[in-house]
């Protein structure tokens, strides 16, 4: 009898991009993306990363449970296609991606970016001047690439231009094989103390949250032709994710949409919840599904369905994970879109969805 299968992102990535490659994947206003135009964009950041010498220096059997073999690239950025690639690019590159919280004032992203040991990091050069301010403090940063944004920032000193790289770099995956065994790093807010990044193998995490399981029987996939098969027979629905990529829910959200085969929305406006967006889009779009993180986005959103005369008659499901709703937002969502379902997710960075 043979072992069971270990799983990666990007072989999962590759299997799905093979057979669905014209699908579009990532949806962001008049950006539209397939999912073989966001494995080739990773590609070209993976060998890039590879490049500057970035990857596995010491495998994962070889160390303690808390400790790291891999270079990590922290992720500094809006909701954008980037943010997904810069993950996948990652990943395929062995360099181990973690979640760096925008909202974070100077002492804190000091303090994250230090805690995590950093070598790279990709972020949006509307963050620019805050990550200037800290730069002299953590001498282990030598990688830096901006995304260029409305923001107008221009590149700081020694950063590359993001689109240079994945719009003419090298297409082919570096000469490296990624292990199931190599991280995917969730640094948790620090609500209760300080932020703390939780380890996960990757074979373990796409288990339990990427889409490993099958959403409705919580079967076990067992190989990568399955993953693929589930994805050609999925009618391509639609999935809009309005909370931040910084948050595991909606990271775990992206991801379980690629291994099931749906186009993920991400609204334009990335500075605040514009629920009135959230609306046009649904219907320009034909989502069938929202996920929403608790009342702080669940009952705006109730407000606008509420006032709005567009055509919602797509949007079946309001998916709510990482914190509890009331049972009044709750109601008001369902009262305000007959037939909707509201589901509750449970989970944590430690435990998964």
């Amino acid at each position: 009898m043979t072992d069971p299968i270990q799983f990666t992102v990007p072989a999962a990535a590759d299997a799905v991009a093979a057979v669905i490659g014209d699908r579009e994947f990532i949806i962001q206003g008049d950006r539209r993306f397939t999912y073989a135009q966001i494995v080739e964009r990773s590609n070209r950041l993976a060998a890039y990363l590879h490049s500057r010498g970035l990857g596995c220096h010491t495998e994962r059997h070889q160390l303690a449970g808390h400790e790291v073999g891999q270079d990590l690239l922290g992720i500094y950025a809006h909701n954008r296609p980037e943010y997904v690639e810069g993950m996948l690019g990652a990943w395929r590159a062995r360099v181990a991606p973690f979640n760096v919280n925008y909202r974070y004032v100077k002492s804190e992203l000091q303090y994250l970016l230090s805690d995590a040991g950093a070598s790279a990091l990709l972020y949006h050069a509307a963050f620019a001047p805050r990550l200037a301010e800290v730069l002299a403090d953590l001498p282990g940063l030598e990688v830096l690439i901006q995304i260029a944004d409305e923001s107008g920032n221009e590149l700081l000193p020694g950063a590359v231009d993001y689109e240079s790289i994945v719009a003419e770099g090298p297409a082919t995956a570096p000469p490296v094989q990624p292990s199931p065994d190599d991280l995917y790093v969730l640094y948790t807010g620090g609500t209760t103390g300080m932020p703390k990044g939780v380890l996960w193998r990757q074979h373990d995490i796409f288990v339990a949250s990427f889409g490993g399981r099958s959403l409705y029987t919580g079967e076990l996939a067992t190989t990568y032709e399955e993953i693929a098969a589930r994805c050609t027979d999925s009618p391509g629905t639609t999935l809009m994710v309005l909370p931040p990529l910084m948050h595991g829910a909606a990271q775990w959200a992206v991801f379980t949409a690629m291994n099931t085969g749906q186009s993920v929305v991400f609204s334009p406006v990335t500075s605040h919840l514009d629920v009135d967006d959230v609306v046009a889009t649904i219907e320009r779009e034909k989502v069938l599904a929202v996920t929403v993180v608790g009342d702080a986005m669940a009952r705006p959103l109730a407000d606008a369905f509420e006032r709005t005369t567009a055509d919602l008659s797509s949007l079946a499901v309001v998916a709510n994970g990482g914190a509890q709703l009331t049972p009044t937002a709750k109601q008001r969502l369902i009262d305000a879109k007959p037939n909707l379902m509201v589901v509750d997710g449970v989970g944590s960075s430690e435990t998964g969805a």
